[in-house]
C-alpha cells in the first residue's frame, strides 16, 4: 500500500483516511517501540514513513522503549529521536526506558513487585511522572497556541517537489 501522502486529498483508502483523521486530532504522542537490532521496531517505523510531517509538525511526543536485555530500548528510543524531529513531533526530553520488560511486568501488564517492600507501581508511576508531566505541558502549550496561530500559515508542508528544501 501507498503512503497517506502519495494519495491526492480524500483519495486514500478507508482505512488510511481513517487513521489520518486520528493522528490529526491529536495533541500530542506517546511512541511506543521496542528494541530490534538497536532500531525502533519496524512497525511503528513504517506507520510514521505513512504520513508526511504535517500529520505530526507542531505536536510533542514522548519515548517509551523497552527490550529482553538490561537497557531498556535505549539504542531504540534514541534513534527514534531524529525520525520524530524531521516530522516536527519533537520528542520532551524525558524518556522511559522498560529493561528486561518480560520480568517487570505480568500478563495483565500490572507492574511485578521486586522485592524490599517498593510498591512497584508507585515506583513506575514516579519514574513515568516526569516524562507525561512534560507531554502534558507541551501538548497543552502547543494546543493552545495552535488555537491561536496556524503554524502552516508561515511554515508550509512541502507538498509538490523535494526541491522546495533548497537552499536558495
Amino acid at each position: 500500500q501507498k503512503p497517506h501522502f502519495a494519495y491526492a486529498e480524500g483519495k486514500a483508502p478507508p482505512g488510511l483516511q481513517a487513521l489520518s483523521k486520528q493522528l490529526l486530532a491529536c495533541d500530542a504522542y506517546v511512541m511506543c517501540t521496542p528494541e530490534y537490532n538497536h532500531a525502533p521496531g519496524p512497525a511503528l517505523l513504517n506507520l510514521l514513513n505513512h504520513f508526511g510531517s504535517s500529520t505530526f509538525s507542531f505536536k510533542p511526543s514522548a519515548i517509551v522503549s523497552y527490550s529482553a536485555g538490561q537497557w531498556g530500548g535505549t539504542r531504540a528510543a534514541h534513534a527514534l529521536r531524529p525520525v520524530l524531529s524531521e516530522l516536527g513531533c519533537l520528542p520532551v526530553s524525558a524518556m522511559i526506558h522498560v529493561p528486561r520488560a518480560q520480568e517487570v511486568f505480568d500478563d495483565s501488564g500490572v507492574p511485578c513487585a521486586t522485592g524490599g517492600g517498593v510498591d512497584p507501581v508507585a515506583s513506575w508511576q514516579r519514574y513515568a511522572g516526569r516524562t507525561f508531566s512534560q507531554l502534558e505541558w507541551w501538548g497543552t502549550a502547543s494546543r493552545e497556541h495552535r488555537s491561536r496561530i496556524d503554524p502552516l500559515a508561515k511554515s508550509p508542508p512541502l507538498r509538490s517537489d523535494p526541491a522546495q528544501r533548497n537552499a536558495p
